[in-house]
């Protein structure tokens, strides 16, 4: 008995260190509100190398659920890039009330960001509200600060 958790032991830490392959490029696309089956609904009308190859030489995600109501674009997105809930990543709703200085907040809204080129408000945006990190922060650490985006 004891040769044979020791053999299994072996041979399942063995086999983990296969599937840690590096990924050549991870593309992250979110249609707000668009469902999963639409990808079925309108597959010919897509070309070969758009969606049809993301899926076919790609991972398609189908049918998947965070357990959190209600549903709004910024958690959402959010909960899609970090693989948890608005508890955790504190992204709660699109805005929300600021009781530190008396305003509205937008869940990307950050004062200290500019836009370049523009004197409009309108780059005034970055994750600083985000309380966790995405799966673009962990594939940087795990390819050694080779990601774009």
């Amino acid at each position: 008995m004891k040769k044979i958790l020791i053999l299994t032991f072996i041979l399942l830490t063995g086999f983990q260190s296969f599937s840690q392959e590096k990924p050549k490029l991870v593309v992250g696309i979110v249609v707000d509100q668009m469902r999963y089956d639409y990808i079925y609904r309108f597959w010919d009308d897509f070309g070969k190398d758009g969606f049809k190859r993301l899926i076919n030489e790609g991972h398609f995600f189908r049918n998947t659920q965070f357990g959190y109501m209600p549903t709004f674009t910024g958690p959402g997105h959010a909960s899609i890039y970090t693989g948890t809930t608005p508890s955790v990543h504190g992204i709660i709703a699109n805005d929300w009330y600021n009781k530190t200085n008396d305003s509205i907040l937008y869940c990307t809204g950050d004062n200290e960001m500019t836009t370049i080129g523009d004197t409009s408000s309108a780059g005034e945006m970055s994750p600083h509200n985000m309380l966790t990190t995405t799966f673009s922060d962990e594939l940087k650490l795990f390819n050694d600060g080779k990601v774009i985006g």
